[in-house]
């Protein structure tokens, strides 16, 4: 059976109206292939590249710590610590904690190797008040050794108990123990990390905790350098994309399709939006895959660096489609987008800067808080010193006063940021002052989501508005 040509349109009869998936596939198109012609991009590509290819160079090496490590879990036994957060509680916060015994390990050597995955045999006592204590029984004693608050250094493979009846009651107990690693000891185990195979030392030669380096590291290929240099040069190729298309000749020829002039400038906007997307899925990707590679560790924490930067450079694009459809201007729609990412980045550090100054002014007399953690490792708290006479604070400064008035009316980028840092600061068991501060109520990720949004919505509200009543 064949089949009959569908009859022709008759003469003089308006050609069907374009559905808006087939508009909008034909505008992705050639959004694509403008992204192709601007051979900044194959500058970004390379940039990238060469940023990768260093990353890969690097070594990421553990040092020796596990006694030290089994003197932290030694320690922690006098005291319950379940359900403390390590990050921004002190030892006073937990003082009603303390059972009145004290733990020490008296001997320790490693079975295998001394490395995160290494097994040692311990020696441990216990002293403790006869009169206010009893004797802890072995089961107990191993289901809290190496547990911290939510986290696991050691686990207890076999322990026996070898002090005496006699020595138990006048206060005094002594365990033989092997233990294995934790599921968390590795996280915070010391590693020396260097790049070039070994040519340049970026943590000490005593190490750094390998969460922290990793840390580091994933901020540094997203939201840090690699990221910048991803959104600017985005910010460059896009700048062009409107300016070209309302130049004379392009846009009569856009508006022969029977479709709404502000629905051509919104679909650009997306079009970009998804090709830039598709860049930035590609760097974190990579980052996500090169600190899989070199440590081991394979948490998806750094993906919610996608919808942040995302966020972030929709914001950017829009501030450039309104420039663009204002000017016509390619340069000009780049260095208004330029200069107000870096109005963004000035307002946003001037706004951390005040918090911390209120914070600080705050605890003035007050023991500066110390992490748990960081006090396990020997580190002492501080009292917080006044200010000089004389001298304010910044945030009742002048100076301090306007900078929080015109970040207060700004898209709260930071909070985005933030986001993106405690969830890191979570997955590695990264704790400390600057974890207390990203944790604080003075940065809210919702609010950061919410303002970017609406800054973003009303910057292209206005741009579909002046082009839809400009003529061409």
């Amino acid at each position: 059976m064949s089949s009959q040509p569908e009859p022709a349109a008759p003469h003089g009869a308006p050609p069907a109206r374009p559905t808006l998936p087939r508009t909008f596939a034909a505008m992705l198109r050639d959004t694509w292939r403008e992204f192709l012609d601007a051979k900044v991009l194959y500058l970004l590509l390379l940039a990238i590249a060469l940023l990768f290819g260093t990353a890969l160079t690097g070594r990421i090496e553990p040092q020796p710590a596990g006694r030290q490590y089994l003197d932290i879990a030694a320690r922690t036994l006098a005291a319950d610590l379940e359900g403390v957060d390590l990050a921004s509680e002190t030892l006073g916060d937990v003082a009603g904690r303390f059972n009145g015994a004290i733990y020490a390990i008296t001997t320790a050597e490693p079975l295998t190797s001394d490395l995160p995955d290494g097994r040692w045999k311990a020696t441990l006592t216990r002293t403790f008040v006869p009169v206010v204590g009893v004797a802890e029984p072995s089961e107990e004693l191993a289901s809290r050794f190496g547990r911290i608050a939510d986290g696991e250094l050691w686990r207890v493979e076999e322990i026996t108990e070898t002090g005496s009846g006699w020595a138990r009651e006048i206060g005094s107990q002594t365990w033989e123990m092997t233990v294995a690693p934790g599921r968390d000891l590795r996280l915070l185990w010391p590693h020396r990390f260097s790049l070039f195979r070994d040519g340049v030392e970026l943590a000490g030669t005593k190490g750094a905790p390998l969460g922290l380096e990793v840390l580091i590291l994933q901020k540094l290929l997203t939201t840090g350098l690699g990221g910048t240099i991803l959104l600017l040069v985005s910010v460059a190729v896009t700048a062009a994309f409107v300016p070209n298309m309302v130049r004379k000749g392009t846009l009569e020829l856009l508006l022969v399709r029977p479709i709404p002039r502000w629905q051509l400038l919104l679909f650009k906007y997306v079009g970009a939006l998804l090709l830039v997307a598709g860049l930035l899925g590609l760097l974190i990707l990579a980052t996500w895959l090169i600190t899989g590679i070199l440590a081991g560790i394979w948490t998806p924490g750094v993906l919610l660096a996608l919808p942040s930067l995302l966020l972030f450079f929709g914001l950017l694009l829009s501030v450039s489609v309104l420039t663009g459809v204002i000017t016509r201007s390619v340069i000009s729609a780049m260095l208004v987008t330029v200069a107000y990412w870096a109005v963004l980045f000035i307002a946003g550090q001037m706004n951390n800067v005040a918090v911390e100054s209120r914070i600080r002014e705050a605890n003035v007399g007050k023991m500066r808080p110390v992490s748990i953690a960081d006090s396990l490792r020997g580190k002492q708290p501080r009292r917080e010193e006044p200010l000089k006479p004389g001298r304010k604070p910044f945030y009742q400064t002048a100076v301090g006063r306007t900078a929080e008035a015109i970040y207060s009316l700004l898209p709260h980028t930071e909070d985005l940021d933030n986001l993106v840092d405690r969830q890191l600061m979570r997955d590695y068991a990264v704790a400390g002052p600057f974890r207390a501060l990203m944790e604080s109520g003075e940065f809210s990720w919702r609010r950061g989501i919410v303002l970017t949004l609406l800054h973003t919505a009303t910057f292209l509200a206005i741009a579909c508005t002046i082009f839809a009543r400009r003529d061409p």
